[in-house]
C-alpha cells in the first residue's frame, strides 16, 4: 500500500468509494479482496429486473442488515450505475437520486444499510461529482453535502456506513483531490476530521469505513508517501493509529458494537491478509486457507465486514486468482465457500493482462449481518455479476436420554434423542448416531423432531454415550452432552 504497489493501492480508493459505477466499486472490493471447514448452507442467487448481461454487468449487493434487507447496485448495459434494496421477501425496489447523471461512472450507489432500514450513499452527477445521500426506510431522500467538498470531476461527498441510530460517516474530497473524513449526527450536523499524519496532496487524506453504535469509527489515511494506515476514531472525537507488525500498509474497514475491529494489512511480498483487533488491542492476523501467498494480480485474504458476534465476511483469492467467500467465526475457524453456478476459472483474457486488474470470477462475500447472513457476488463463466444471499444453517440442540438407568446386563435399553431449533422441527427422516466413543452403536432416523435406538448388548460398567445429529443445509449438526449409563451384572 505504497507507491510501488499502485496495483494493490488502487484497491483502497476503490473500497471507498472512488470508483461510483457499479461493476467498478464491487471489483474495487474484490481487490481488497484456519483448517478449511465444511459447513451446510443455503445460497439464494438473484438478479435485479433490469441489470446488465455483459461482461462485467450486473447485481451488486453490498450491505446486509439485521432483517435481511440489502441495499446495493447493479450496472445496465448502459454504462450508468442504479442502486437497489432487497427486502427479506425478495422484493425488490429501485433506488435513483435525483441528479444522478446516465453516464460512464455515473449514477447511484447505495453502500449501507442499518437496523431500522435506512440507507446512506452517494451518486455521481452527469459532471462526476459525488453527492451523499439518505434515504429513509420509507424512501425518503435527504442529500448529503459536506461544506469544503470540491466540485471537481471525482470530487464531492461520499458517505460509507450509517450505524443503528442513523450518524453517518465518510469522506469528501476538496478542490485539490485531497480526501477528509467526516461524521453526521443524527440531527444532520455534520463534522469534519483529519487523522494526524494524513497527507495533503493529491489522493492522500482521510478515508472513514465504518461506524458502530458507540459512534467509534475506523478507516485508513494515506500519508505524504502515499502509505496507508489504519485509525480508531473515538466518539469524543480523538484519533489514534492501529499498527500490524510487518504490514507496509494497512486497512481497517469494519467495527462491532463492542468495539472489535477487523481489515487487511499489505505484507513486504504485496500479499494481502487478515486481521482482527481485539476491544483490548490485541491484534490477530489470519488467513484463508485456500488464499494464494504470492505477489501478483491481488492475491490473498481480505475482510470486509464483522457482524455483533464477532463474525467476519469477507474474500480470498487463490494462485488462479479466483475469488472465494470465506467466513471466519469469533473462535477463529474459517469456513470458506463458493457459490453454485459462480466460475472457477479466471478468465483472463477479458482483462488486458497488462493492466493486473482484479479477478472476475468467482464469489465475494461482502457484508455479513447479526444472525450470520452474508450477501454478496458471484461472477458467472461470462463474468457476469449476480447476488447472492449464503444463510447459515439454524442451531439445534441434542438431548439424550436413557430407559431404565441403571440397566442390569442383557437388559434392553431404549436411548431417546430429541433435536430442537429456534428455527423450527428438523425434517423427518434425517439421521442421528448414538455413539459410545467413536464408536456407533446404532441409528435412529427422527420423526417430530426425536427417534430412539434399543440395545441389550452393553457391556457391564458404566458407558458413556452420546447422540450426534448430523445436519443439512437448513439445520446445524449437533451433538448431546454425555450421558451415563450404568449397567449392573446380571444376578447369579
Amino acid at each position: 500500500m505504497n507507491s510501488p504497489t499502485r496495483h494493490h493501492r488502487n484497491w483502497i480508493p476503490g473500497i471507498c468509494g472512488r470508483a461510483v459505477s457499479a461493476g467498478a466499486l464491487a471489483l474495487a472490493l474484490l481487490l481488497g479482496l484456519a483448517a478449511r471447514s465444511v459447513q451446510a448452507q443455503t445460497f439464494t442467487t438473484f438478479d435485479v429486473s433490469g441489470a446488465g448481461t455483459g461482461a462485467l454487468q450486473g447485481t451488486f449487493p453490498i450491505s446486509i442488515n439485521t432483517a435481511g434487507t440489502i441495499a446495493g447496485t447493479y450496472l445496465v448495459a448502459g454504462p450508468a450505475s442504479h442502486g437497489f434494496v432487497r427486502a427479506a421477501n425478495g422484493t425488490i425496489t429501485d433506488i435513483d437520486i435525483t441528479g444522478a447523471g446516465t453516464g460512464k461512472n455515473q449514477g447511484t450507489i447505495p453502500v449501507s444499510i442499518n437496523t431500522a432500514g435506512t440507507i446512506t450513499g452517494m451518486s455521481a452527477d452527469a459532471s462526476n461529482v459525488y453527492h451523499g445521500f439518505v434515504r429513509s426506510s420509507k424512501g425518503t431522500i435527504t442529500d448529503i453535502e459536506v461544506t469544503g467538498a470540491g466540485t471537481g470531476g471525482h470530487q464531492g461527498t461520499m458517505p460509507m456506513s450509517i450505524n443503528t441510530a442513523g450518524a453517518i460517516t465518510g469522506m469528501y474530497k476538496d478542490t485539490n483531490s485531497v480526501y477528509h473524513g467526516f461524521v453526521r449526527a443524527t440531527n444532520g450536523t455534520i463534522t469534519p476530521f483529519d487523522a494526524p499524519g494524513a497527507g495533503t496532496a493529491y489522493s492522500q487524506g482521510t478515508m472513514p469505513m465504518s461506524i458502530n453504535t458507540a459512534g467509534i469509527i475506523v478507516g485508513m489515511y494515506a500519508d505524504a508517501s502515499h502509505v496507508y494506515h489504519c485509525f480508531e476514531r473515538a466518539a469524543d472525537g480523538s484519533i489514534s493509529d492501529i499498527n500490524v507488525t510487518g504490514a507496509t500498509g494497512t486497512a481497517c474497514v469494519s467495527i462491532d458494537g463492542a468495539g472489535v475491529i477487523t481489515g487487511a494489512y499489505l505484507d513486504a511480498s504485496n500479499v494481502f491478509h487478515g486481521f482482527v483487533r481485539a476491544a483490548n488491542g490485541t491484534i490477530s492476523s489470519f488467513d484463508a486457507p485456500g488464499a494464494a501467498s504470492g505477489p501478483g494480480k491481488i492475491q490473498g485474504t481480505i475482510p470486509l465486514s464483522i457482524n455483533t458476534a464477532g463474525v467476519i465476511g469477507g474474500s480470498y483469492t487463490d494462485s488462479s486468482y479466483v475469488a472465494h467467500g470465506f467466513v471466519r467465526a469469533a473462535n477463529g475457524t474459517i469456513t470458506d465457500f463458493d457459490v453454485p453456478g459462480a466460475s472457477s476459472s479466471a478468465l483472463l483474457t477479458l482483462l488486458p493482462l497488462a493492466t493486473k486488474g482484479p479477478p472476475d470470477q468467482g464469489t465475494a462475500g461482502f457484508s455479513i449481518n447479526a444472525g450470520g447472513v452474508i450477501t454478496g457476488t458471484y461472477f458467472d463463466t461470462s463474468a457476469v455479476a449476480h447476488g447472492f444471499v449464503r444463510t447459515p444453517p439454524a442451531a439445534t440442540t441434542t438431548t439424550l436420554t436413557s430407559s431404565p438407568n441403571p440397566s442390569t446386563s442383557g437388559q434392553a435399553v431404549t436411548f431417546t434423542a430429541r433435536v430442537t431449533s429456534k428455527a423450527g422441527t428438523p425434517p423427518d427422516g434425517e439421521t442421528v448416531s448414538f455413539m459410545e466413543g467413536k464408536t456407533v452403536l446404532g441409528t435412529g432416523t427422527l420423526s417430530s423432531g426425536s427417534t430412539t435406538f434399543t440395545t441389550s448388548t452393553l457391556k457391564v460398567g458404566t458407558d458413556t454415550i452420546t447422540a450426534v445429529y448430523g445436519g443439512d443445509p437448513k439445520f446445524a449438526s449437533s451433538k448431546s452432552k454425555a450421558l451415563k449409563q450404568v449397567v449392573n451384572a446380571a444376578a447369579e
